[in-house]
């Protein structure tokens, strides 16, 4: 009988101790939004360097590398 209660009481605990207060906290509709919209343009540039006639080998991989770098750029800028 002290076996369940102090298992039933261990489970409590833990349920407890990951209540949403440790949650991080959501972001603004305006970031939401400023990130979607780096993403769009993101997708769009990477769309564009896959298309049939563009660069390939290494060309290709220094202008993703470069997509990546503006995207990473574009959400640092993007009010919390």
């Amino acid at each position: 009988m002290k076996l369940i209660s102090a298992t039933a009481c261990l489970a409590a605990a833990i349920g407890l101790s990951a209540s949403p207060a440790g949650a991080k906290p959501k972001h603004s509709p305006q970031h939401e939004a400023a990130v979607k919209a780096c993403t769009a343009q993101y997708e769009a540039a990477a769309a564009a360097a896959h298309a049939p006639n563009s660069p390939k080998g290494q060309a290709r991989h220094r202008t993703m590398h470069a997509i990546a770098e503006a995207k990473k750029d574009c959400i640092a800028k993007v009010p919390k």
